[in-house]
């Protein structure tokens, strides 16, 4: 018989010690003192003294241990175990047994007092082994009474439910803190499942599958003899169809034919006739335009000489409009002229008096201003006729001594007369003497 496989057989082991070869514990689970907390999948279970203390006992709890105490950390999460049993059936045939266990501890109260929780690695190990060890004990001896046909098709109801109801009674129980019970072990088994069931004997395997491969073989041939026979009328029947088809296709072609034939004699009579009737329209519609024609030449022509006839005469009153246009035209320029020149004589003969006034105005004011000029000339020549009377009277004697000492040499100049030029400085000289004289 094969060993059980124990899923925490594969965790890690103490390598020396007194230890050595048992699963490695959580350090803060086993220390001798200090804080000691749980997670929340798991319930702590402080003692103190024999007794249970309630006030830090609980699910996640945390307590303070002495060394004096004694903590236990009972996982309360569900654990899964794969068991495996080899046995003989009532036939003597050996078949191969697996199955799943899905477990909790629902009661931590009484399990920490079966399974030695202060090492939790350890004790979840033993829990397992013993677990393992009964269900492979009982799928055994369940097999052992059962055919090899009841292990294969009743799975549930021969194996499971029957290694549920002989396992459940022995781990389950209710714990209390004032419970001394020695029965159960405060575990729940929630299922079990056969997950194979295996024949080890391959020509016992092959016997049993002999009748249903026969059958299923035998099947087989009915079904592709039927199949063949199926495939044979539908082609049998396709054929027909075909045949069918194309029979009724040839008379429809032939009575389509004949309808074409048929339609195409109507057609060519319908086309005859629409033909003679479409010659005997366009000749009367030839007629018809021809009578049209001549009716809209004539009417043209007379159109056209009335057309004529009123194009002369508004040729004519338009002559006679322009004429008079053009008459009543030169009488406007001409009035127009007439304004026009009357209007300039006006302008002229405002712009003369204009012009005259102004002049009188200016001749007043220049005669103004010449008497004033000729007053005044008339002043200053008095006063220098007498300012040079007063100096030639002072200045005859210099005058005639100097004229009489410088007359020795006389150089005379003339241009342009036929007078002396000793008569020019004769009247001179007399001017000069009058002048003094008068002064």
């Amino acid at each position: 018989m094969r060993r059980a496989d124990i899923q925490l057989s594969q965790l890690p082991t103490e390598a020396g010690g007194w230890r050595q070869g048992k699963p490695v514990e959580d350090p803060e689970k086993i220390k001798r003192w200090g804080f000691v907390t749980a997670k929340p999948s798991e319930y702590l279970v402080h003692v103190r003294r024999g007794s249970v203390r309630r006030k830090s006992s609980g699910q996640g709890a945390t307590c303070f241990k002495w060394p004096w105490d004694a903590v236990a950390v009972v996982p309360t999460s569900f654990q899964r175990l794969m068991f495996r049993a080899d046995q003989v059936t009532l036939e003597k045939v050996g078949v191969e047994i697996v199955g799943l266990a899905v477990y909790r501890i629902a009661e931590p109260l009484i399990a920490y007092r079966v399974l030695n929780f202060s090492f939790p690695e350890r004790a979840q190990l033993k829990l397992e082994e013993a677990l393992t060890g009964m269900f492979v004990g009982a799928t055994r001896r369940l097999v052992a009474n059962l055919s090899v046909e009841d292990c294969l098709q009743k799975r549930k109801s021969a194996l499971a439910q029957e290694l549920l109801r002989e396992v459940s009674p022995v781990v389950g129980g209710e714990g209390k803190l004032d419970d001394f019970t020695t029965k159960g072990w405060g575990i729940v088994i929630d299922t079990i499942e056969i997950q194979e069931v295996r024949v080890l004997s391959e020509a016992v395997f092959a016997a049993m599958q002999a009748p249903f491969r026969a059958d299923l073989e035998r099947n087989a041939r009915q079904a592709r003899a039927q199949a063949d026979k199926d495939i044979a009328t539908r082609e049998a029947d396709l054929s027909r169809q075909v045949e069918e088809a194309r029979i009724q296709s040839e008379m429809v072609v032939r009575e389509r034919k004949q309808e074409l034939e048929r339609m195409s004699a109507e057609a060519d009579k319908a086309r005859a006739l629409r033909e003679a009737t479409a010659a005997r329209e366009i000749e009367e519609a030839k007629l018809a335009a021809a009578a049209r024609l001549r009716e809209q030449t004539a009417e043209f022509a007379r159109h056209e000489a009335e057309a004529r006839t009123r194009d002369a005469v508004l040729a004519h009153e338009r002559t006679v409009a322009e004429a008079k246009a053009e008459l009543e035209a030169h009488e406007i320029r001409a009035q127009a002229l007439a304004k026009r020149a009357e209007l300039s004589r006006v302008e002229v003969q405002s712009d003369v008096e204009r012009r005259k006034a102004m002049a009188e105005v200016y001749l007043v004011e220049d005669t103004a201003q010449a008497e004033g000029a000729l007053a005044k000339a008339r002043a200053e020549r008095e006063r220098a006729e007498a300012q040079a009377r007063v100096l030639t009277a002072e200045n005859l004697p210099k005058l005639a001594a100097a004229v009489g000492q410088k007359f020795g040499e006389v150089k005379i100049t003339q241009f342009g007369s036929s007078e002396s030029p000793f008569g020019s400085i004769a009247q001179a000289v007399a001017s000069v003497i009058d002048l003094a004289k008068s002064a």
